[in-house]
């Protein structure tokens, strides 16, 4: 009898081997690689393609590289190395597979917006015996990824966030996405710290609870805060509300006036949308500059280099603030308030049409040591007063590429009615160039 049952455990133990040293032939082999290739090109929508597979221990599974191009849905490529995972074999008796513990050490992601549209399914090759044990869903249980990409084109070129550690965990049926770390970019924004994205995507809504980006390590609670909700199948709605917490002014203005400006702008804005189109949205907010400063302004120094005023150095803002309105492409920039004590004030509204054009009109007010090179500028041009303040209605026209506005014309028809005022402007100007004065 334990002759017997010996025997026994040596043929269970010898089938083992020759199942295990098959079913490692056959994970490796080409038959199985393409038809994974083939069921992750379907199930992605794109053309898959795994590198070699290799067993690690029982029930451990690796290959050094993914590669996915050409998607015509919501990815475009897909790139992964490094890629290691856990087999869960009980999975198979209600053909789903899991993957535990999936690690890859860096991937990369291009994604793109899509249009809800009716597919057909494609013919595939009539698949072998052991497909029977094919998966009809594969199940990953935790996947970490060390490094992602997680890019989109916006205008062309390349955005998205870089380098950040990302992990996707199962609720449910659905993902959750879960991001520290990494830049995030984009042609329109400067360079911004990640410091955490978590979105839930539950068919068929995408939620966003929380993705918040910094300009200051030591302080990543400033920045920008973002939560919203985005429909991902025939409802295309989407709700997003932003608030900024003391975020640096000088990295958002055209660089090179970003030596000369400081500040921290603070405030929110709230969006809606029926499409993911920008201009089926309509959104509402209001932000504020608080410690604003303008250095040592080149214009600044121009103007009273030309006109003998005095110079106003370094310009610390008494308030700056606006409301924002967003309305079918359309941005509108309304109650409009910035004054530097003693210098100038500015109020009103400017509005940017959906093609660029541009429109709206400033009051724009300077006190008296600034106007009075120009004798005739109060009674002609600076007409209205109020406190230490003399204004001057500017329209503004063109677009936002080439504006236009008409205060400077009429200060020059209103210079051009003196000849002496011409002169001296002229060789005040000289003497500045050749340091005479």
């Amino acid at each position: 009898m334990a002759l017997f049952a010996v025997g026994v455990a040596v043929l269970i133990i010898g089938a083992a081997l020759i199942i295990n040293h098959e079913i490692t032939i056959w994970i490796g082999g080409p038959g199985f690689q393409d038809l994974l290739d083939r069921e992750t090109s379907r199930g992605l929508k794109l053309q898959a393609n795994y590198g070699k597979l290799h067993r690690v221990g029982i029930f451990g599974l690796w290959t050094d590289q993914f590669n996915g191009a050409n998607g015509d849905k919501t990815i475009v490529t897909l790139q992964a190395q490094d890629i290691s995972g856990i087999f869960n074999p009980l999975g198979v008796i209600l053909r789903y597979w899991e993957i535990d513990s999936m690690h890859l050490k860096s991937g990369s992601v291009m994604l793109q917006k899509t249009e809800v549209a009716p597919g057909a399914g494609k013919g595939a090759p009539w698949p072998p015996w052991w497909a029977l044990f094919w998966p009809y869903r594969v199940y990953l249980a935790d996947v970490k990824v060390d490094n992602a990409n997680i890019l989109w084109k916006l205008r062309h070129k390349e955005s998205g966030i870089y380098g950040t550690h990302l992990e996707i965990t199962p609720n449910w049926k659905d993902y959750e996405y879960d991001a520290h770390g990494g830049k995030f970019a984009m042609p329109v924004s400067p360079t911004l710290d990640l410091v955490h994205a978590h979105v839930l995507i539950r068919r068929p809504r995408l939620y966003c609870s929380e993705f918040i980006l910094s300009d200051d390590a030591a302080h990543p609670e400033n920045g920008m805060r973002a939560v919203g909700d985005a429909g991902l199948q025939d409802d295309r709605s989407v709700h997003l509300k932003v608030i900024l917490t003391n975020l640096m002014v000088a990295p958002w203005v055209p660089r090179k006036y970003r030596s000369h400006v400081e500040g921290k702008a603070s405030g929110h804005f709230d969006y809606i949308s029926s499409d993911t189109g920008l201009e089926t949205g309509q959104g509402d907010g209001e932000i504020s500059v608080a410690n604003g400063i303008l250095r040592d302004l080149p214009q600044a120094h121009q103007y009273a280099a030309l006109t003998g005023s005095p110079d106003p150095g370094t310009m610390a803002l008494k308030v700056c603030q606006a409301d924002v309105h967003w309305k079918a492409g359309a941005i509108s920039v309304e109650n409009i308030e910035v004054e530097c004590d003693k210098v100038f004030r500015l109020t009103g509204a400017i509005t940017i049409a959906s093609d660029k054009t541009l429109s709206g009109q400033v009051e724009f007010g300077l006190t008296e040591p600034y106007l009075r090179w120009l004798s005739t500028g109060r009674t002609a041009i600076f007409t209205r007063d109020e406190g230490p303040y003399h204004f001057a209605t500017i329209h503004f026209s063109g677009t936002a590429q080439k504006p236009k506005q008409d205060l400077s014309v009429r200060i020059a028809n209103e210079v051009g009615k003196s000849p002496a005022l011409m002169l001296k402007l002229f060789f005040d100007q000289v003497g500045e160039w050749f340091h005479f004065n």
